[in-house]
């Protein structure tokens, strides 16, 4: 361990360095190593910085740190996580490293975490310098907190608003700053985005002291992409302050107590990515109870249709899980709205959106720029859109797509999993079938002339 228990203050201000040797073995007996040092009253900044032999990408350490206190599952002592973007951090009384929260640094024992994303024969030395700085402890005025649900409230009309569900800053691995992300998502004509960095919410820090929070556009939804050794997922909705934990792999089944954990902030859990080829990206968890969406349509991870077919797996198990769509956004060039989602809410409230997305009244989008169809079932004197009911009859359903902006294209529709012949739609004639309709679901999926995927939708749920 790094020991600064027997030094004096002035001694204290001096980098002291420890090597952990870490091996495959090491990595199959647990993906995270805690090494543990001693920080001195007084401390009002620390300096944490490790290094290894990369081997050409053989090895890979993330670097997270604990505060005194538990380190067992959902423990309020997580400082900070960076993953493996950054080699040097700082925490302060004021400011902090992205990543990592700043305030009071408690004395006592810390640790730094090493998360063994992957380590090669025969191993690898971790070199960990830690430095603490000892000052005078200086006032710090807490900063004010919006509170859940009256973020950037905007009442308006009830109608279809976009937005970008998977976005990274420098709080993890992306390039822009929270405010910058929050920019760029405006100008792209998006109302709403949920900032998701890696295990972790700091961004939070950095909006609320700009008070960039009580601007109108984009709605600022605080999220985080849990990222367990075995698949992500991403929380919406979560309060700054607020953190899900991501240390499980199978076949421990706490994934359902960090889903359920999630609910009881009042926030929405989704399968990321679920068939990706990245290492650790797929998800080998079990499927948790309290599930509310699936990524099935992501900008950078491909694998479409297997996640497509695991949702509808869902559906027909009578889950009512909604899919969801994202950029997944880090850095230019990739386009933020590739793909976005449009949800129908009473306004443009983070109650209200995340109330549409656990409803699945949300239709998934190639850009910005292309309309939002319009899906509907008329059966009798029922008629219901994306994510409403109707009750099955034994007369024939029309179901319908207008395609405003669309020419050319084709739509197929799809009931209970089955795909049927596609139908021809453009602007000014929506494409139209009669069908007796089972219980189950009915979907659709809108295709440009050249056979891109433009739209694809959540269902009409049909009941006896």
């Amino acid at each position: 361990m790094i020991a600064w228990a027997a030094l004096g203050p002035a001694a204290a201000d001096t980098p002291h360095t420890v090597t952990r040797r870490v091996t495959p073995a090491d990595r199959e007996h647990d993906r995270y190593v805690y090494v543990p040092f001693d920080v001195p009253a007084g401390t009002i900044e620390l300096r944490v910085r490790y290094e290894y032999d990369r081997a050409d990408g053989r090895n890979t350490i993330d670097l997270g740190i604990f505060e005194p206190g538990s380190l067992a599952i959902g423990t309020t002592a997580m400082r900070g996580y960076s993953g493996g973007s950054k080699t040097e951090v700082t925490i302060g009384e004021h400011h902090a490293t992205p990543g990592y929260h700043a305030g009071p640094l408690p004395a006592g024992r810390w640790h730094v975490m090493l998360g063994l994303y992957a380590v090669a024969e025969p191993g690898v030395d971790v070199a960990i310098t830690a430095e603490p700085r000892i000052g005078n402890p200086e006032h710090i005025t807490p900063n004010a907190e919006p509170e859940r649900g009256t973020r950037n409230a905007e009442p308006e009309a009830a109608r279809w608003w976009s937005g970008a569900l998977h976005a990274h800053t420098v709080h993890s691995d992306g390039a822009l700053t929270a405010l910058d992300l929050l920019r760029r998502t405006g100008d792209a004509g998006l109302d709403f985005v949920t900032i998701t960095d890696h295990n972790n919410t700091t961004h939070t820090d950095e909006v609320v002291r700009s008070e960039r929070s009580s601007l109108a556009r984009p709605l600022w939804i605080v999220g985080e992409e849990v990222t367990t050794p075995a698949g992500h997922a991403n929380v919406w909705g979560l309060d700054p302050g607020e953190w899900i934990d991501f240390r499980v792999r199978p076949p421990d089944r706490r994934i359902n107590e960090l889903a359920r954990t999630a609910r009881g902030y009042g926030a929405l859990f989704s399968i990321n990515h679920p068939f990706s080829e990245c290492v650790g990206c797929s998800w080998e968890q079990e499927i948790p109870e309290a599930l509310d969406a699936v990524e099935v349509w992501n900008g950078r991870h491909g694998a479409q249709d297997k996640a497509v077919a695991l949702w509808e797996r869902l559906l027909l198990r009578g889950r009512r899980v909604t899919a969801v769509g994202a950029s997944d956004w880090h850095r230019d060039p990739d386009p933020i709205d590739s793909a976005n989602v449009r949800v129908f809410a009473s306004d443009l409230t983070e109650r209200s959106i995340l109330d549409a997305i656990r409803s699945a009244r949300l239709i998934i989008m190639r850009s910005a720029a292309d309309h939002t169809p319009v899906f509907t079932v008329h059966t009798g004197h029922q008629t219901a859109t994306v994510g409403g009911s109707l009750v099955t009859s034994r007369e024939p359903s029309a179901v319908e797509v207008r395609a405003p902006g669309i020419s050319g294209g084709r739509v197929v529709f799809i009931v209970n999993g089955t795909r049927l012949p596609s139908v021809p739609v453009s602007a000014d004639a929506p494409a139209r079938v009669r069908r007796v309709l089972e219980r189950g679901f009915v979907r659709a999926e809108i295709f440009a002339a050249d056979g891109a995927l433009v739209a694809l939708t959540n269902p009409v749920f049909i009941t006896r």
